[in-house]
């Protein structure tokens, strides 16, 4: 599993990674299609076009 916090990636094969799930966290994550691999969540006034962007930089 890897981690994007900002501009740095962390390999938990490297680094020790805690994710802290909500209950709301927990269920998107449940219905979230089988083929999909990435879980993104960003504050509410963040311009989602940027956020599109950034998920793609890794």
């Amino acid at each position: 599993m890897k981690v994007k916090i900002g501009d740095t990636v962390y390999n938990a094969e490297e680094t020790p990674i805690m994710l802290i799930l909500t209950k709301q966290d927990k269920e998107n994550i449940i219905n979230m299609d089988a083929k999909d691999t990435k879980f993104v969540i960003f504050p509410d006034n963040s311009d989602k076009e940027e956020i599109i962007k950034w998920s793609k930089e890794t």
